[in-house]
């Protein structure tokens, strides 16, 4: 019965064959029956969708957003080698036919018959390109009795030229490619007038199977297609023996990465793409929108680079070694690793330690498909196995961080990365990470005193304090960093110390109420509570929103709004919106010097000497947090404010004495060295507002030198009427 249920199968697919075949001669005419005229009208006013790109501060393309990826260009731009490749090997007598190839309906008719089943169609380029705008990609016979009807009306709409540059623009090639132009850059990096022939050929090839013949997947068996279509180019009489066999010689050199976006500019992207999604909803995907953005690619690179450098050195310190480099390595119970994962197998990841196969179980919490063979892992020994020579591991969380960078003239953000790796960690610590700032936040209870007329040389007691937490039996007893004190000090030397008894007793003298309207001037709208713990940096704020209340400490005490878009502008170059930098007075220009000086101090003096031997004015504050969950720089040059968090996401104690100055600073000082190279050679002092003097005094006291004191005397930024009368005893 099966057998005969098979012949009886096998007869009636014939008979549906021969009806299709039929209805494809006959009935052409028929084609108001299964598609609507005005249907076709869409190809008249077509409008493809388009990728919108996104420049860098200099115009260079840094990202691509798109659903399709797809370079409308005419066909007068086509190579006539390229368009030949196409029709060699898709449609020889494409120039001929009405749309449909009956020779190679009856030949795909035979080999169907053959088969016992729906094999070959016997498309034209014009069925293709009425299946790819009108139809499913679904194999069945009334579907291709529509392609077949669709293509001949088409045929009698547009020109053979016409068909061509629609379906030249139109066909799928791989990678999220739609078009010839677009396989060109993403394959090559190449303009289509660049395009060898052997290239020609090789994209020609793909229409076919895109993965199958995918030069980067399988690089064999594209090259092996890229030959058949030389070979019927030449069978066509397109090109000649010599250039076909120097075609075939030719050595496949592909672009190194598919232009999507720069791995280093990722999270600054996303953060870009939210922003116009907000304002464009989906059309982003598909306009063509020209976003020119702020961003400064080889800074970008520079903090990308930094931080990756950072972050592995502060896994060292914790304890982890790096197995990366080293071939001699024993591990034994108990030891810390940072190493490369080789393979993925599902729910476990392996890698190299020294002559051992490292094994380790991902944990439930870790989506293991955002993980990548040469991703850096930690993991803890737990079990070896000295005979197969296999180590077993348990996962480990690493450090992660946040560099965000301004520039303080204008508020545009020339940098930011929110990561080490925006595959795996896509939340954007830069700008979604709520972080306590710790010490870094002292600056703003010293510039909100200075604010208040107080100067630099007043003196703070740094002794012992207690205070009962509200509400609770609960005692609050705050140490310095060093657990010492220091009494008497300077407001100089409270900051440049990071001295937290002395911080708290300047805010119970300023009132933290006061200390909250300046942090507000500043630009941080973050909730405050008048406690006296704000001296110590105990509210919660964004990486972003912190290191922007720099900016009137870098200027004359201007405020400039952060911004990362300049300009949007339709595919035509057309300018839809344009960015405004926004300014606004936030401190005084009196307050934003002395800062400065005193900011300077904590570089030279204080707990920044990791920086002192930049090359410019630089100055900045260290910033940690109780049990070492968070360390910071944030800081400044001239044209430039730049700040780095480190931290673990779980808000854990990193591991080891992660202070702002171990930490954070290493990270800060490479990159700053960078820019000041490129950027300003020149030491450039900054200069005194009219009203500030500077005045020579004390370091240690405050009071003007006299000759019953031999300490060290430093020139300290005074306005007018608060400057020392007494001298020093």
């Amino acid at each position: 019965m099966t057998f005969l249920r098979k012949i009886l199968k096998l007869h009636i697919f014939k008979f549906i064959l021969i009806l299709f075949f039929s209805l494809g001669i006959f009935f052409g005419a028929g084609i108001s029956f299964f598609f609507e005229f005005s249907e076709l009208d869409r190809l008249k006013n077509y409008q493809p969708n388009t990728t919108t790109r996104i420049f860098d501060s200099n115009r260079k393309l840094v990202a691509e957003l798109y659903l399709e990826r797809r370079e409308p260009t005419s066909l007068s731009k086509i190579p006539i080698r390229l368009r030949q490749a196409f029709l060699a090997i898709e449609d020889a007598r494409f120039y001929e036919h009405p749309g449909v190839s009956y020779p190679d309906i009856i030949r795909a008719f035979f080999v169907n018959i053959r088969s016992g089943r729906f094999v070959q169609g016997g498309s034209t380029i014009t069925q293709q390109l009425a299946k790819i705008l009108f139809l499913t990609p679904e194999r069945t016979l009334r579907r291709k009795v529509k392609e077949a009807l669709i293509a001949i009306e088409i045929e009698k709409r547009f020109t053979k030229d016409e068909i061509l540059e629609f379906y030249l623009n139109q066909i799928y090639l791989g990678n999220g490619a739609y078009g010839v132009q677009a396989a060109a850059n993403i394959y090559f990096g190449k303009k289509l007038s660049e395009l060898t022939l052997a290239e020609s050929a090789l994209i020609a090839g793909l229409p076919k199977a895109p993965s199958k013949f995918n030069p980067r997947k399988n690089p064999k068996k594209s090259i092996e297609r890229r030959n058949l279509v030389l070979k019927r180019m030449l069978s066509e009489k397109f090109i000649k023996n010599t250039e076909k066999e120097s075609a075939e010689d030719e050595f496949l050199t592909l672009n190194p990465f598919t232009l999507n976006q720069i791995p280093e500019t990722a999270y600054f992207v996303e953060h870009v793409r939210k922003q116009l999604s907000k304002r464009y909803g989906k059309t982003i995907y598909r306009s063509g929108l020209q976003v020119y953005t702020t961003l400064d690619i080889s800074l970008q690179k520079d903090v990308h680079t930094a931080l990756l450098r950072g972050i592995k050195t502060l896994n060292k310190k914790r304890g982890f070694k790096d197995a990366s480099k080293k071939t001699k390595i024993q591990p034994r119970l108990g030891d810390r690793f940072q190493f490369r994962i080789t393979e993925i197998r599902r729910k476990r990841i392996l890698g190299i330690i020294g002559i051992y196969e490292a094994h380790m179980d991902i944990p439930k919490k870790i989506n293991y498909k955002l993980l990548n063979a040469g991703d850096i892992v930690l993991g803890k020994v737990q079990k070896l196995n000295k005979k197969s020579k296999k180590v077993f591991l348990k996962w480990q969380e690493t450090i992660q961080g946040a560099v965000i960078a301004f520039d303080p003239r204008s508020g545009a953000v020339r940098a930011m990365t929110g990561g080490t790796n925006f595959r795996r960690f896509k939340f954007n610590r830069a700008v979604q990470a709520k972080r306590q700032p710790g010490s870094a936040f002292k600056p703003i209870i010293v510039g909100g005193a200075l604010s208040l007329g107080y100067g630099p040389n007043h003196i703070l007691m740094d002794s012992p304090f207690v205070e009962r937490i509200p509400g609770t039996k609960r005692i609050w007893k705050p140490t310095n960093y060093s657990e010492k004190f220091y009494g008497p000090v300077t407001m100089r030397n409270a900051l440049e110390k990071s001295l937290n008894l002395a911080t708290i007793k300047l805010l119970i003298q300023i009132k933290p109420k006061k200390a909250i309207k300046f942090a507000r001037r500043l630009g941080i709208h973050s909730k405050m509570y008048p406690y006296l713990s704000l001296a110590l940096g105990s509210i919660e704020v964004t990486p972003y929103e912190f290191i922007s209340s720099y900016i009137p400490f870098a200027t004359n005490g201007i405020y400039a709004r952060p911004y990362e878009i300049e300009k949007i502008a339709d595919d035509e170059n057309r300018i839809i919106e344009k960015f405004i930098p926004q300014f606004n007075l936030a401190i005084s220009p009196e307050t934003a010097f002395q800062m400065k000086l005193l900011l300077r101090g904590v570089v030279t003096n204080g707990t920044a000497k990791l920086a002192k031997n930049i090359n410019q004015f630089v100055a900045g504050k260290t910033g940690t947090t109780n049990k070492y969950k968070d360390a910071w720089f944030v800081g400044f040059s001239n044209d430039l404010v730049l700040g780095v968090w480190v931290g673990k996401d779980s808000n854990k104690n990193m591991g080891f004495r992660a202070s702002g100055g171990t930490a954070a600073l290493p990270i800060w000082v490479e990159i700053m060295n960078k820019w000041i190279k490129r950027n300003d050679d020149k030491f450039r002092y900054p200069t005194s507002p009219p009203k500030v003097k500077l005045i020579k005094i004390d370091y240690k006291s405050g009071f003007l030198p006299s000759k019953k004191c031999f300490g060290k005397i430093i020139s300290e930024a005074f306005v007018e009427g608060t400057e020392p009368t007494e001298k020093c005893s």
